[in-house]
């Protein structure tokens, strides 16, 4: 039994020089903690990310980062058996996965690796796609302009042409270009501006808002376009209140409603659901279900991208815009299509789900 109790020791021993000697040649970082969050094993790759010295039972908390120690107490707490999860260290940005090592709250393994230099890869592309976008929103209203002073040159060189009657017209032309290009400077700005500088959002009726947009909506049909959509609402008889800014959340359902006319629904059907109601007590919903074109499985996960539009017209920021007000209220926005190849009757249909927090009790109404 001796004898085997050594070589097992023997055994174990190679095992942990085998696994430092390989962990001290990887470009991630590894530091395993015990149930009581102690060092166990840290490789020199993990020193250098974390920006400390890391030696054996050593405890996490008083060593690392706080943010990185808070996220690792979190996934001790929890149940799952993997994390991953994103944090600055000393102007580096860390990208890491927490693996439990068992279950029952035994230890886990934290993984670590420098993503500065991709993330900040990542931006300049994302800057770069930008810039160009903006470029040539603001060329397609230029060359209308463009053209309508040179007509406005040859008109008044030819006393044959009416000249009052072609500078009406140009006129008209030229100003509608030039708001134009003052809704596209006020979309790149409003999408470019920090979280910070935005407004808090505030209790907000959401439900009296829904009937406003859709009675918009009929307005902007009769007579025109829209005359064939069929608005129905549900839910939005009663008051239903959730955390958001008036106007803005204006801005984001005619967007989505918007799109609904333009890909061609006959119906859309928009439903607000109160917290507790769709099984979330923290959350009330806005439904917008239509029975259009719909969106195509290759084009669903870009949707939301500031550069993409499916149209030839707008800056293409619609969505991207209006993703960024509902989360910086601290809620969601989700499309779904089904992913009929080909749809049956040439309609996919969307769902757009707008999820916003439930406003506290005693919150004010601006």
């Amino acid at each position: 039994m001796t004898a085997d109790l050594n070589a097992s020791r023997s055994a174990l021993e190679e095992a942990q020089r085998r696994t430092a000697a390989v962990l001290r040649n990887v470009a991630s970082g590894v530091v395993a903690v015990d149930r009581e969050r102690r060092i166990t094993l840290a490789n020199p790759r993990s020193e250098q990310l974390l920006g400390v010295s890391l030696p054996p039972g050593a405890h996490l908390d008083e060593t690392v980062n706080a943010e990185v120690a808070h996220r690792v107490d979190e996934f001790m707490k929890g149940a799952a058996d993997e994390l991953d999860f994103e944090a600055t260290v000393e102007q580096r940005q860390l990208r890491g996965t927490l693996t439990r090592l068992s279950r029952g709250g035994g230890g886990i393994v934290i993984t670590v690796d420098d993503v500065s230099e991709i993330a900040r890869a990542q931006r300049v592309i994302a800057w770069g796609e930008m810039a160009r976008q903006v470029a040539h929103e603001i060329k397609n209203p230029l060359t209308p302009i463009r053209l309508g002073v040179q007509h406005l040159r040859r008109a008044r060189a030819d006393k044959r042409v009416d000249f009052d009657r072609v500078l009406d017209h140009n006129v008209n032309q030229i100003l509608a270009e030039i708001d134009r290009l003052d809704e596209i400077a006020r979309a790149f700005s409003r999408y470019g501006a920090a979280p910070d500088e935005r407004a808090r959002p505030s209790e907000v009726d959401i439900a009296a808002i829904v009937r406003e947009v859709v009675s918009l909506e009929r307005m902007g049909g009769e007579g025109g376009e829209g005359d064939e959509v069929e608005w129905v609402e549900t839910g939005d008889d009663s008051r239903v209140t959730a955390l958001a800014r008036v106007d803005e959340l204006k801005e984001v359902l005619l967007n989505v409603l918007e799109n609904a006319r333009l890909a061609g629904a006959a119906r859309v059907l928009v439903s607000v659901t109160p917290p507790g109601d769709n099984g979330d007590a923290d959350h009330a919903t806005i439904t917008v279900s239509d029975d259009g074109l719909g969106i195509s499985a290759d084009v669903l996960p870009r949707i939301f991208e500031p550069h993409f539009s499916t149209r030839t017209s707008g800056s293409g920021l619609g969505l991207a815009i209006s993703r960024q007000l509902v989360e910086g209220w601290g809620g969601s926005i989700t499309v779904h299509s089904p992913s009929v190849e080909p749809p049956t009757d040439g309609r996919r249909g969307a769902t757009v789900t707008i999820a916003l927090r439930a406003a506290a009790e005693g919150a004010s109404t601006p």
